[in-house]
């Protein structure tokens, strides 16, 4: 395991070269980088290097750093079998909470990406002061975390920011500060969110005919499955409980003609949002792998499942083309 882990960190180190080059050709600098990977100074130069940079680069300097961030980060982490890679390091975060936000381009929402995608709400919550201070600016590239990692202290920021026009009436970042006022205890916009979930599967349509099979009296659970995203987003327990409960739903979601899967896989990737390292909740295989992630909601959400667990739902392209028919005799 040792072995393992110095050679991903040479790996690591030696794959940043590029990147740290690149940096250090666009500023006069008298950083040495040839010395900074021979001595892997690490955590102290390497990183205070990379973070510098990313107050100062140009916005392609600044992506490649994040990504290689996120590759360092993630090569830290010593999962167990069941577990993924996350990004746990506090230095790492650091990194990308501060110096990646540190511009209004490509970078800052890769940094974004990587922090709510790869990280645990507890570890994203340890800087709870940068986000609490940075929204009180109206600093909307922070709504997502924030929410993620459940910074109460910035729900006053979040919603006086939700009557300005400019968050108010720009559907994008209208879905974003209604996300964080839900996630951050606002029960009446969580309410909206929630019964937008049970009012698309109570008016859920006929299913799409296809040319492969007669869809019966089946229903299509499209807009459910578009529905149970922003859940997973606001990560509540009591919407989180909600998510758990389509873990049964025997409604599909179809591109017509194409393919159709069924909406628990839906219900998986909001829950998985929230809980990153879980490979549980990561499109179970067979039937005890679906009925290991009930489980997980059982012991974790406090869900409550009655009878079994239902077989493995439907995920699958159609035929790219119809066979021709038979020829006569």
């Amino acid at each position: 395991m040792i072995l393992h882990m110095i050679r991903a960190v040479l790996f690591t180190l030696l794959s940043m070269t590029a990147v740290l080059s690149q940096a250090a050709a666009e500023r006069d600098s008298k950083d040495s980088v040839e010395d900074i990977v021979n001595n892997q100074r690490l955590s102290r130069a390497n990183l205070k290097f990379l973070t510098d940079e990313l107050a100062i680069g140009t916005t392609e300097v600044r992506v490649n750093i994040v990504n290689h961030l996120e590759k360092l980060g993630l090569g830290m982490d010593t999962p167990t079998t069941d577990k993924f890679p996350i990004i746990r390091d506090q230095t790492i975060i650091r990194a990308l909470v501060t110096g990646g936000f540190a511009k209004d381009d490509a970078a800052t929402s890769r940094a974004a990406t990587i922090l709510t995608e790869r990280c645990k709400p507890s570890d994203l919550a340890a800087f709870s002061g940068v986000y609490a201070a940075s929204l009180q600016q109206s600093k909307g590239q922070y709504l997502y975390i924030a929410a993620k990692a459940k910074i109460l202290e910035a729900r006053p920021s979040v919603e006086k920011m939700a009557l300005q026009p400019k968050w108010r009436d720009e559907p994008e970042r209208r879905a974003a500060i209604r996300i964080a006022q839900a996630a951050l205890g606002n029960t009446q916009v969580e309410d909206e969110f929630i019964n937008a979930v049970i009012q698309a599967e109570k008016s859920a349509p006929p299913a799409p005919p296809n040319r492969f099979y007669n869809v019966g009296a089946a229903k299509d659970g499209t807009e459910l499955a578009k529905r149970l995203e922003p859940l997973g987003l606001i990560g509540t327990r009591r919407s989180l409980l909600l998510v758990c409960s389509y873990l049964r739903s025997p409604l599909k979601s179809y591109v017509p003609d194409v393919s159709e899967k069924s909406v628990r896989y839906a219900a998986l990737e909001a829950l998985l949002y929230n809980f990153p390292d879980e490979r549980v909740l990561d499109n179970p295989r067979d039937l005890p792998g679906w009925s290991t992630a009930e489980q997980f909601c059982i012991k974790n959400l406090g869900a409550v499942f009655d009878g079994p667990t239902p077989d493995i739902p439907p995920h699958q392209a159609y035929p790219t083309r119809l066979l021709p028919p038979p020829m006569r005799k």
